[in-house]
């Protein structure tokens, strides 16, 4: 599915700070954000099918916390989340994002 015509979601490219939370607080960036995902630009890889928790900066909706699955690597780039858990306010702030981001992608074209 690397076709964007073939996503399930619409993404928004970033990128957007964010942590990765475990033992120690680590600074990620995000990129193709989504209701159903992200990438995250680390320098530590995630194992696949490893369970995570990442907080987003997310304009004008403040700090949101989700749960993924990491899918794949891209050694050197980072790696791929799929949500698993999005509380109501995470997933209606990823909504809001998403919708604003389309609405000026659609003024562009």
């Amino acid at each position: 599915m690397n076709n964007p015509e073939e996503r399930q979601h619409f993404r928004v490219p970033g990128p957007f700070d964010g942590l990765r939370i475990g033992l120690l607080e680590t600074p990620v960036q995000i990129f193709d954000l989504s209701e159903g995902g992200c990438f995250v630009n680390s320098l530590y890889e995630a194992s696949p099918g490893e369970t995570l928790v990442l907080e987003i900066e997310l304009p004008h909706e403040g700090w949101i916390k989700v749960e993924g699955e990491a899918l794949y690597n891209r050694p050197g780039f980072g790696f791929a989340v799929r949500f698993t858990a999005l509380g109501d306010e995470a997933r209606e702030a990823i909504a809001s994002v998403v919708q604003v981001h389309r609405r000026l992608q659609l003024k562009a074209s």
